[in-house]
């Protein structure tokens, strides 16, 4: 049975991460440290692979992607091919290769974390999203191994990120859709995953700019980003309320919504929501659509990542202006 870099580790007592970077003679080790796991790996018989043997340049070349439970449903959103284009053509500038690893809940996303770290097969890791308490940051932190996140972190310390101004987006979608409402208006946010970092803020952006207003306002969320939880929602709604402006937080949510609203013939609504998706021509008047750049986030991510790697980064983050 072939030698795994965790049986080294185990055998030299000392991290996986540390020796990869006995494999890369990182000047960070000490000889002592270097010695005694390489004593392991001829012990072992350890043979890197061919991925693994990049490491003595000092890297593979390849970054690692954790794609959230979110992106299986990519093909019906937008936003996650956007985001791998951007991710995949700054990647091919930068003479780097992408490895993506698609994961169904947060314990698979740490769990993959944490084999692409100790795989020795990747120079540093993305993060397609964050939320509260985040253990694939706090296991990336501990390891001190590159990674950078698109969203806004909880902890911000030692932590490389990219976002858009998530906050400021809501807040001014609301003053987009109520313009034309009359003061004392309603107006409800309809969101998912209340620990996603994005749904935080956006929640924050809507709310003040509500408050501002003068608006009543309520608040729906949902347990996943999906046409069916859209579609439930709405009915929620409609069942007991006589409801008119929304903001909705992404295009999978809006699409089950508007199809409940298509079926019960309501079309007296104004409604904002984020992403750039395909509408049918009786809600073109209806909605308004945010564009949130997600090419641009994947490519920054990448500039940030690739410039951690290589010792060039001179900023922790990155905030995307979506001006409306």
């Amino acid at each position: 049975m072939k030698v795994t870099i965790k049986e080294i580790a185990i055998d030299a007592g000392v991290s996986v991460s540390t020796v990869s970077r006995v494999i890369s003679d990182s000047s960070k080790i000490s000889e002592s440290t270097k010695e005694r796991v390489r004593e392991a790996i001829k012990r072992l018989n350890y043979k890197p692979n061919i991925m693994a043997r990049g490491l003595v340049k000092k890297k593979t070349a390849v970054l690692g992607v954790i794609m959230p439970e979110e992106a299986i449903k990519l093909f019906s959103s937008p936003f996650f091919i956007e985001v791998m284009q951007g991710i995949s053509l700054k990647a091919k500038e930068k003479n780097y290769y992408i490895m993506y690893d698609f994961c169904k809940n947060e314990k698979e996303e740490y769990e993959s974390t944490k084999k692409l770290l100790e795989s020795g097969f990747v120079d540093g890791i993305c993060l397609m999203s964050t939320r509260k308490e985040d253990k694939s940051i706090e296991y990336l932190k501990k390891m001190e191994f590159p990674f950078v996140v698109i969203g806004e972190p909880e902890k911000k310390d030692s932590t490389l990120w990219v976002d858009n101004n998530n906050s400021k987006a809501a807040y001014e979608a609301v003053k987009k859709v109520m313009s034309k409402e009359p003061k004392n208006s309603k107006i409800a946010f309809i969101g998912a995953d209340e620990k996603l970092t994005m749904t935080i803020n956006r929640m924050k952006g809507f709310q003040l700019s509500a408050k501002e207003l003068g608006l009543t306002s309520e608040v729906y969320l949902g347990n996943e980003f999906s046409r069916e939880e859209g579609y439930r929602l709405a009915k929620e709604i409609f069942k007991t309320e006589n409801q008119k402006n929304f903001i909705i937080l992404e295009d999978n949510l809006l699409k089950g919504f508007l199809q409940y609203l298509e079926e019960k013939t309501i079309f007296d609504v104004n409604i904002a929501s984020f992403n750039k998706t395909n509408l049918k021509d009786i809600w073109r008047e209806k909605v308004f659509l945010i564009d949130i750049k997600p090419e641009k986030l994947g490519d920054a991510a990448v500039s940030i990542l690739v410039d951690s790697i290589e010792g060039k980064l001179e900023t922790a983050s990155r905030v995307i202006d979506i001006s409306m």
